[in-house]
């Protein structure tokens, strides 16, 4: 199977309207596959598209703007939906690099939307700052996993799910429901968006993530990385409460994380993912053997889809990616099922980078 490679688009200062507009035909194709995904969800979305508009309204999202031009060049249901939908999970690891200089992250994005994976694309930000490379799809107004040359690396993961009345789905829906009743609050990928574009070096992005000034709409889990081998860290959120882990020598400076806190008195329920490898482990044991698989990765060089195994690789895997800020340099695969080659997804795209290679 041929693998092709991931687009690269400089879009400046234009941010997610720009690069709608850079790939509008890739844009409205991913848009019809996340949502035809589930039988259900064009109905749903069509419904949930109003409710996120508002509450994106109310909450005075400095965002808006990118995503409203997206929902009018669509001309369908799905844009204001899909930006704050929050149905992924991951793992992720930072450690130092063992080619040399700096920290290297790793990151594994499962996401349950089938097919989307061969719509990624990489954007090349400008800002104030400095720009940074953002593995994304076309139409997303957020940052789930970046890396900006020379400051730090970042990525986003699932959160425990916070219990309500107990049973999974009907905590997902109230979840929502009390979101959309919510003030004040941002998106834990636009909050990770304001973070590269406004933070200078590895110990300011630490410091807005920590900032318990902004509340997050939805717990999320921040891997950072910087410009040197010490510094990597995950920082818990879940409203305005923040719990810090930075990387340790006892450690060798390895740090990562799947869907579970990695504090114990915080309170949610871990995700179990990719049940098909691990139906008999508990969500807690499944969170753990996925958080020892990545941080055993940055053992050695890191090859993407080739070094990884089940349960880290899964039937929902869409991307993989290692950045490292010191080096400049990053790896996105993206990864679709392929008819009649089992479970697992194949790497339908790939793209390696350098800072100094794209043209910056």
């Amino acid at each position: 199977m041929e693998i092709r490679e991931i687009p690269l688009t400089d879009i400046g200062a234009g941010g997610a309207a720009a690069l709608f507009d850079a790939h509008a035909e890739r844009a409205k194709a991913l848009i019809a596959t996340a949502l035809n995904s589930h039988p259900l969800l064009p109905t749903a979305a069509a419904i949930a598209d109003r409710l996120s508009r508002r509450w994106l309204e109310r909450q005075e999202n400095p965002y808006l703007d990118d995503i409203r031009h997206v929902a009018l060049k669509l001309g369908r249901p799905g844009a204001y939906f899909l930006n704050i939908v929050y149905e992924w999970a991951c793992s992720t690891s930072a450690a130092p690099d063992p080619a040399g200089a700096g920290a290297r992250l790793i990151r594994v994005l499962d996401w349950g939307l089938t097919g989307i994976g061969r719509h990624v694309v990489i954007a090349r930000h400008d800002t104030a700052v400095g720009p940074f490379y953002n593995a994304t799809w076309p139409g997303y107004a957020g940052v789930l996993t970046a890396m900006a040359p020379d400051r730090f690396a970042a990525a986003i993961n699932q959160a425990p799910r916070q219990t309500i009345l107990g049973p999974r789905w009907i905590d997902e829906v109230l979840g929502r429901l009390r979101l959309l009743r919510q003030e004040g609050t941002i998106p834990a990928a636009h909050l990770l968006r304001r973070v590269f574009e406004e933070a200078r070096h590895y110990d300011a992005a630490l410091a807005m993530l920590a900032d318990e000034r902004h509340e997050l709409a939805m717990p999320a889990l921040f891997t950072v990385s910087g410009t040197t081998a010490d510094e990597s860290c995950v920082i818990e959120a879940i409203g305005r409460e923040r719990r810090v882990h930075r990387a340790e020598p006892a450690h060798g400076f390895t740090i990562g994380v799947a869907n579970d806190w990695l504090s114990p008195d915080l309170a949610g329920v871990p995700r179990r993912h990719a049940v098909e490898w691990s139906a008999t482990l508990s969500p807690r044991e499944n969170n753990r053997v996925r958080r020892g698989a990545v941080c055993a990765l940055q053992k050695g060089r890191f090859r993407g889809i080739a070094d990884l195994a089940a349960p880290v690789l899964n039937s929902h895997t869409v991307m993989v990616a290692s950045a490292n800020a010191a080096t400049g340099e990053m790896m996105v695969e993206a990864l679709d099922p392929v008819p009649g080659a089992g479970p697992l997804p194949r790497v339908v795209a790939r793209r390696e980078l350098t800072h100094a290679a794209a043209g910056a």
